[in-house]
C-alpha cells in the first residue's frame, strides 16, 4: 500500500511530502520539506525505514541550510544505535526516532489499536534536531483522548516542548497537530494483484 501525504505547518510558511510504501516486508518513506524553523529557512530531504512491525532501522537525512549537511542513524535488532557509522551508547533505551519538523515520525509510536481513550504510554526517543542536526533522547508521553473508527485523538507531552494535540486516522497518520501541522492532502494507492 502506498500513502501521499502533504503536511503545513500550523502558523509558519512552509510544506511536506511524504511518500510512504507498507508491505509485508517492512515499510519505509521518503520525504521532502521546506520550512522556516526559529528564523532560518531549510530544506530537507529524509528516507526512514521500519521493519514489518514499525520499529525503526534507518534514517538518513539532508538538510540545507547556509550549506548541505547529513547525517545517517540507524537501530539493529539488538537495539544498538549508531550515528554517521559511530556507536551511540546514550541512545540505548530509545525505540524510535523523531524529527523535530515532521508530523510524520508520530505515526510508528501511534499504531492504530495501541492505545485505546484512556490509556497513555511513555516512550524514549532519539529526536533529530533538524535546524542543528544534533541527535538526543527524549522522553515522549502519548495519552489516548478520544479513539472513534475513523479517528483517535492523542495528548502529546514531548520533552522540551508545549503539550500539544495530535488527530490520526483509522490508518494511524496525522491530520494536525494542534499548533503545530495541518494535513492538505492523502491519496492512497492499493496494488492490485495480478490473475
Amino acid at each position: 500500500m502506498q500513502h501521499n501525504l502533504v503536511w503545513k505547518p500550523w502558523t509558519n510558511p512552509g510544506i511536506e511530502h511524504l511518500s510512504l510504501a507498507i508491505g509485508n516486508d517492512g515499510v519505509s518513506a521518503s520525504g521532502q520539506l521546506i520550512q522556516s524553523i526559529r528564523g532560518n529557512s531549510i530544506a530537507a530531504t529524509y528516507l526512514l525505514a521500519y521493519d514489518e512491525r514499525w520499529r525503526f532501522r534507518r534514517l538518513w537525512l539532508k538538510v540545507d541550510n547556509h550549506g548541505q549537511r547529513s547525517l545517517e542513524l540507524r537501530r539493529d535488532i539488538r537495539g544498538h544505535w549508531h550515528l554517521n557509522g559511530q556507536l551511540r551508547d546514550d541512545l540505548g533505551d530509545c525505540q524510535h526516532v523523531m524529527l523535530s519538523a515532521s508530523p510524520f515520525t508520530h505515526s510508528p509510536l501511534l499504531r492504530p489499536g495501541l492505545l485505546e481513550t484512556g490509556d497513555s504510554e511513555r516512550f524514549r526517543v532519539a529526536h533529530v534536531d533538524l535546524l542543528g542536526l544534533r541527535v538526543e533522547a527524549r522522553s515522549q508521553r502519548y495519552q489516548c483522548l478520544q479513539h472513534h473508527a475513523s479517528h483517535a485523538v492523542y495528548r502529546c507531552e514531548a520533552e522540551g516542548h508545549e503539550p500539544c494535540e495530535l488527530t490520526l486516522d483509522e490508518a494511524g497518520l496525522l491530520v494536525q497537530g494542534i499548533g503545530q501541522f495541518i494535513r492538505t492532502s492523502r491519496q492512497t494507492l492499493r496494488h492490485a494483484r495480478c490473475a
